[in-house]
């Protein structure tokens, strides 16, 4: 396999892991609500609008506020967003660190920019690349357009490392080499497979 000139990783799931039932008993206390309250706000719209950047935390500070019956302030809104975010694995993102001796390394994520409050110290992604920015997310192919546009590249030059079978498969339609993530070594071995170990 040629060497891409880019490797994409996603965020959640991959570099970062997370829990959503982490998040709906962290926002269950805090506003002093029932769980399948919180569930239900996450199960609505408002999380994919926010994702294409047609929403923000001060939506959600709304919607908590509504739930809790007082006022919720907008950082206290993103800090409870956030807590879905479980420690980010942090051999992975050496790994990354690693790899820009032989490519770009960015990142691809369907979440707000201000997901990189969890971004482990000293833990760069370039381009980093966020749903929310580019008003489209993935496995849609406007999504995967605008990430071709941002490096400047044609999908033969760009692997990509998802956690999402439906989000590699649309990568593979437009011509990426993409690798479904399943545990640091397996994707540390298909690395090495493509000359990247």
């Amino acid at each position: 396999m040629a060497r891409p000139a880019a490797i994409l990783f996603d965020l959640g799931g991959v570099l970062l892991p997370f829990d959503r039932e982490r998040r709906v008993s962290a926002i269950a206390r805090r506003l002093d609500v029932g769980a399948d309250a919180v569930r239900a706000i996450f199960a609505g719209d408002l999380p994919r609008r926010m994702d294409l950047g047609e929403a923000d935390e001060g939506d959600f500070a709304s919607a908590f506020a509504a739930l809790a019956g007082r006022p919720i302030r907008v950082d206290e809104a993103r800090e409870l967003i956030l807590s879905v975010f479980e420690p980010p694995n942090t051999a992975l993102w050496r790994l990354a660190e690693a790899l820009r001796a032989h490519a770009v390394v960015g990142g691809f994520s369907d979440n707000p920019v201000f997901v990189r409050a969890v971004f482990p110290a000293g833990g760069t992604l370039d381009p980093m690349i966020f749903s929310g920015e580019i008003r489209a997310a993935k496995p849609s192919d406007a999504a995967f357009a605008a990430a071709e546009a941002r490096l400047g590249l044609a999908g033969d030059d760009i692997l990509f490392i998802d956690d999402s079978a439906a989000n590699v498969d649309a990568a593979k339609r437009r011509g990426w080499d993409a690798i479904l993530f399943q545990s640091n070594d397996q994707i540390a071995a298909a690395l090495a497979e493509r000359g990247l170990a």
